[in-house]
C-alpha cells in the first residue's frame, strides 16, 4: 500500500510540476491499486464514500455520452488531493523529532490563556500565508508536545483550546490573501469582481472573526478559569529565540523553495508547494542528524524516508482515502448536475437577496458535511449563479459569500483537510475536532459573516 501511494505521489508530481501529462494515467492506476488494497480494512466512513463513488461512476457510464472524460478528471483530482495530503504529512514527520518544535511548543502552551489564544490564532493565520495547510503540520506537533510536557490533568482542555485557535485562524486567509487559490478562482469564475474591494472586505472580516473566536473561547471556559483563579501559575518561560529562529528558518526555506519551484517550472503555487515539501523535509531531517557525522546522518535520514513510505503512508490511508474519494465524488456531481437546475432553484429568492446570501454562504459548509470538497461546491455553485439573469447580488459580494462558505467549511466539517490532518495528528475523530470543539464557533462565525456581508451591500 505504501508503494502504491509513493507511485501516486511521484506520478502526480511528474504531471503537475513537470507537465508530463501521461503520468496521470500512472497515478490513476496506482491510486486504484491503493483503493483495492484498502478494501479489506475499510471503516464505515470510507465504505460509504466508496459506495457513493461507485454509484456515481455507474450513473456517469449510463447517462453520459462520454463517461471517460469526467471519470479521468475525477481520478486526476483524487490523486492530486491524495498527493497534497501525503506530502504535507511529511512535514509532520520531520517536525515530530525537531528540538526547536518542542521548545516553541512549550513556550506557546505556557502563555496565559487569553494571550495564548490570540498568539496561536494569529500565528496560524500568518504562517498559513506562507505554508498553506503545512502550517497545521508545523504547529500541530508544537501544541501536542508542549501540552504533553505540562500538567496531565489539563492536557485535553489545553489541547482543545490551542488546536481550536489555530484551526480558526488559518482558514481566514481564504478571505483576503491573493496567494490563495480562493481569490484566483473567484476572479476567473465570476466576471466583474472588484479584487481590491474583495481583499479589503475580506481583511476587515478576518479581524472581526479573530474577536469572535476569542470571545467564544473566553465565554466557554470562563467558569473553568474562575475555578482556577486562585491557583498561582508559574511565570511563562523565557522566549526561546534560538528555537524561534530555527522555525523561521524552516518556514523561510519552505517559502523560498516554493517560490523557486514556481518560478523555475512556471506552475501554480499549490503544485509548487507539494513539489518543494519533500526537498525541504529531506534537508530538515539531515540537519537534525548532522551531529552523527556525514555517513551516519545520511543513513539515518534514508531510514526515516523509508519509514515514511512503509509506515506513515499506510497509516494515513483512511484520511487519504476520505479526502481523495470526496474530491472524486465532487467532480462527478459537477459533471452530472446541470448548473441550470441550480439557477432555476434560486429564482424564487431573487427578490430576497439577504435570504439568498444566507443560503449561498451555508451551502458550501453544509455540503462539506457530506464530504463534498469545498472547491467543487464553489465551482458548481458559482458557475450556476453567474448564469442567472438579473441576479440581485453583486459579483464582489457573491465572491466574498462563496469565500466565506469555503472558510466556514474548514473548521466546521470532519471531512475538511484541516480536520483530517489534525485528527490524524491528535488521534481524534474529525467529528470531535469540528463539531464538538468548533461547532458553536462555526455558527457564531456564520451569523457574523452574514451580518457583515449584509452591511457591506449597503456601503
Amino acid at each position: 500500500m505504501g508503494l502504491a501511494l509513493l507511485v501516486v505521489v511521484l506520478a502526480t508530481l511528474a504531471e503537475r510540476a513537470f507537465g508530463l501529462h501521461d503520468a496521470q494515467y500512472v497515478a490513476a492506476a496506482a491510486y486504484l491499486a491503493f483503493v483495492l488494497g484498502c478494501l479489506p480494512r475499510l471503516g464505515r466512513r470510507e465504505a460509504i464514500l466508496l459506495s457513493v463513488a461507485a454509484l456515481l461512476t455507474a450513473l456517469a457510464v449510463l447517462w453520459r455520452d462520454d463517461p471517460i472524460t469526467p471519470l479521468l478528471r475525477g481520478l486526476d483530482t483524487a490523486t492530486y488531493m491524495a498527493t497534497f495530503l501525503l506530502t504535507l504529512g511529511m512535514l509532520r514527520t520531520a517536525a515530530a523529532t525537531s528540538p526547536a518544535v518542542l521548545e516553541c511548543g512549550i513556550y506557546l502552551t505556557q502563555q496565559p490563556p487569553g494571550r495564548r489564544y490570540v498568539a496561536l490564532h494569529t500565528g496560524g493565520h500568518l504562517l498559513g500565508l506562507l505554508l498553506n495547510f503545512g502550517v497545521l503540520n508545523l504547529l500541530g506537533p508544537m501544541i501536542r508536545r508542549g501540552v504533553e510536557s505540562g500538567d496531565p490533568s489539563l492536557a485535553e482542555i489545553r489541547e482543545q483550546r490551542q488546536i481550536s485557535a489555530v484551526l480558526r485562524g488559518f482558514p481566514t486567509i481564504l478571505l483576503w490573501s491573493p496567494a490563495t487559490i480562493t481569490q484566483a478562482l473567484m476572479v476567473s469564475l465570476l466576471p466583474g469582481v472588484d479584487l481590491a474591494q474583495l481583499l479589503m472586505l475580506g481583511l476587515a472580516l478576518t479581524f472581526i472573526l479573530l474577536g469572535v473566536g476569542w470571545l467564544e473561547d473566553r465565554v466557554r471556559w470562563h467558569s473553568f478559569q474562575r475555578a482556577r483563579a486562585h491557583i498561582k501559575r508559574p511565570p511563562p518561560p523565557p522566549a526561546p529565540w534560538r528555537a524561534f529562529g530555527g522555525m523561521m528558518l524552516i518556514c523561510a526555506a519552505l517559502a523560498g523553495s516554493v517560490v523557486l519551484v514556481k518560478l523555475a517550472l512556471d506552475i501554480p503555487i499549490v503544485p509548487a508547494l507539494i513539489t518543494a515539501i519533500p526537498c525541504v523535509v529531506i534537508g530538515w531531517m539531515a540537519l537534525q542528524n548532522a551531529g552523527l557525522g556525514l555517513r551516519d546522518a545520511a543513513a539515518t535520514t534514508g531510514q526515516r524516508l523509508r519509514q515514511i513510505v512503509t509506515v506513515s503512508f499506510p497509516n494515513a490511508s483512511p484520511e487519504t482515502l476520505t479526502l481523495s474519494s470526496s474530491a472524486f465524488i465532487g467532480v462527478l456531481v459537477a459533471a452530472l448536475l446541470p448548473p441550470e437546475l441550480v439557477a432555476a432553484a434560486i429564482r424564487p429568492l431573487e427578490d430576497q437577496p439577504i435570504l439568498l446570501l444566507a443560503i449561498i454562504i451555508a451551502i458550501v459548509p453544509l455540503a462539506s458535511q457530506l464530504a463534498f470538497n469545498p472547491i467543487i461546491s464553489v465551482v458548481v455553485l458559482g458557475g450556476a449563479l453567474i448564469r442567472v439573469p438579473g441576479l440581485p447580488v453583486e459579483p464582489t459580494i457573491l465572491a466574498l459569500s462563496l469565500a466565506c462558505g469555503w472558510m466556514l467549511a474548514l473548521p466546521g466539517s470532519p471531512f475538511s483537510i484541516p480536520c483530517l490532518i489534525l485528527g490524524r495528528l491528535l488521534n481524534r475523530p474529525g467529528t470531535q475536532i469540528s463539531w464538538r470543539w468548533n461547532g458553536i464557533y462555526t455558527l457564531m462565525a456564520y451569523v457574523t459573516v452574514l451580518l457583515f456581508i449584509a452591511c457591506a451591500r449597503l456601503i
